[in-house]
């Protein structure tokens, strides 16, 4: 059937030819921006979760003996605090670990000074004046500071969402250039069979059979160009993914999209085909129209 109706169109044409590659292009574009957008909201939501039902206590005294003691006191003092649920405090190699990014790898009982870090998990929905609890842990022990993470995870949150705002202006702005691509080369392709439409109009054929074949013509260019940008982009993905793993846990590594989570990028490639066959079908009418 496709055969037939597209016989007034010749099979290869250099400017058709290189649609589907352009179309790839932009949808491996989109992709990608879709997916970083996605990906920030996924992994600031994970980490805002994280922060805002825990913070840490940092206990700094250069003796050791006077460390031990207000951490004692410290960790009484948080236990009987109504809204948390636990406190335990974080062994020296973990606050090693920590660190090392910063100071590299040191070794266990190395003489730089390390404080003592108490992670604090709090009880669903527990709201705790902090800065109450930060000036009774100062009364019990001089050298306790609470780290709640907001003043700088305010900052992170508004570059974030401004990082999301740009991805998703990307993709609008890809899908937006992506049907001036399409309608250039409607208009083309009208321009250079413009004698082969005449002489169909003259046999009595109707602008919908017109408009069919370059439905066809161009949902199979839409087709084609979405699934090369979609698989490319999806390799690229799974290296990301790769990468993000190997570096460990963190911001990067758990924004990361999970493999069941990017079954919608098989959704892209249809959409691809349906935007430049719905493009071309009302670029196409509205040149037959104007023919007329």
């Amino acid at each position: 059937m496709w055969g037939r109706t597209l016989q007034f169109l010749p099979a290869k044409s250099l400017r058709e030819g290189l649609l589907p590659w352009v179309i790839g292009v932009m949808l491996f574009l989109c992709t990608l921006s879709l997916t970083g957008a996605l990906a920030i909201g996924k992994g600031l939501a994970n980490w805002s979760d994280s922060l805002t039902s825990n913070f840490s206590v940092q206990i700094v005294v250069k003796d050791p003996s006077e460390r031990a003691r207000q951490t004692a006191s410290v960790i009484k003092l948080l236990k009987a605090t109504p809204g948390i649920s636990n406190a335990n405090v974080l062994a020296e190699a973990e606050i090693l670990a920590l660190l090392s990014p910063w100071l590299g790898d040191m070794p266990i009982g190395s003489d730089l000074p390390i404080p003592t870090l108490i992670e604090v998990k709090l009880a669903d929905g527990a709201p705790i004046d902090l800065a109450a609890l930060g000036e009774r842990l100062h009364a019990t022990a001089s050298g306790a500071q609470i780290d709640d993470h907001q003043a700088w995870m305010t900052q992170v949150l508004d570059l974030a969402g401004v990082m999301q705002m740009l991805l998703m202006g990307v993709v609008f702005m890809v899908v937006l250039s992506t049907v001036a691509i399409v309608i250039f080369g409607c208009r083309a392709g009208l321009a250079t069979h413009h004698e082969s439409i005449e002489i169909m109009h003259l046999m009595g054929a109707e602008d919908k059979t017109i408009s069919k074949a370059f439905d066809q013509r161009y949902l199979a260019h839409g087709l084609k160009g979405g699934l090369f940008g979609v698989i490319l982009a999806a390799g690229v993905l799974w290296l990301l993914a790769d990468l993000a793993v190997k570096m460990g846990q963190g911001l990067i590594s758990s924004s990361m999209p999970d493999p069941e989570n990017l079954l919608w990028l098989a959704l892209l490639p249809l959409s691809a085909a349906v935007l430049t066959m719905v493009t071309a079908r009302i670029t196409v009418r509205k040149a037959l129209l104007e023919m007329m």
